[in-house]
């Protein structure tokens, strides 16, 4: 896991020195180095990082300050070596807190902390998106993904074809994609969306899905092939 990551801190010698520190952990990469607050959250306002060392000693903005200033929430390791701004950190969640002098040990142990919370966040994510909510007959239903064979257009509704039953539901077929798992569905036809680990085999107009020959598009076909090539 590669994690792309930021420095704020005003002290160009301590950058220096920490970045250093940072080389030798081969799965982090700067992304930017900052002196102040109101430099990173104008970077960070274009640009995605997973993890930030801050300092909470900051020109304009404390470190604080800038944290309440993010719109998007980030692993963020605090450097200080005030008691009471280690304490604070603990209270508001933050990754972790170091303390100068700075050792290689200490660094990477943060950011193992680092890895560890970006990667469960990211297995809690695959897992809720395996589940899909419909509302159908009244009622609200959760299906596995893995049981859709394929999704069809009805006008104002979707069909949701699974191994068990069918299913139909007021949703468009954009709307109802994005709530498909990313790579396992694909769009082959404005009427049809299927799962690829159900297709069987595929002509020049068809795929077969679980048995059923389901038309593909002609201009779907190369992205198809090229998808399908790589399961």
């Amino acid at each position: 896991m590669l994690l792309n990551f930021i420095i704020i801190d005003p002290n160009p010698i301590q950058r220096i020195q920490l970045l250093q520190l940072f080389k030798k952990i081969n799965y982090l990469k700067l992304n930017g180095e900052f002196s102040n607050a109101v430099d990173a959250l104008n970077y960070l306002k274009y640009n995605k990082v997973e993890l930030i060392f801050l300092s909470a000693k900051l020109p304009v903005y404390s470190g604080f300050e800038f944290i309440e200033k993010l719109c998007d929430p980030n692993e963020i390791i605090l450097m200080t070596e005030e008691p009471q701004d280690a304490l604070r950190a603990y209270e508001i969640g933050l990754t972790d807190c170091i303390a100068p002098p700075f050792t290689f040990g200490r660094i990477e142990k943060a950011v193992d902390r680092v890895v560890y919370r970006v990667h469960n966040a990211f297995e809690t994510k695959k897992e809720k998106s395996q589940i899909i909510e419909i509302k159908h007959n009244l009622t609200t239903e959760k299906i596995p993904a893995s049981g859709i064979k394929w999704i069809e257009a009805m006008g104002d509704y979707v069909k949701i074809i699974t191994l068990e039953k069918k299913y139909l539901v007021l949703s468009t077929m954009k709307a109802f994609m994005e709530k498909l798992p990313e790579n396992q569905f694909l769009r082959i036809h404005k009427s049809f969306i299927i799962n690829l680990n159900k297709v069987v085999n595929y002509t020049s107009s068809t795929v077969n899905v679980d048995g059923d020959d389901l038309p593909i598009s002609r201009n779907r076909k190369k992205d198809f092939r090229q998808i399908i090539s790589q399961i």
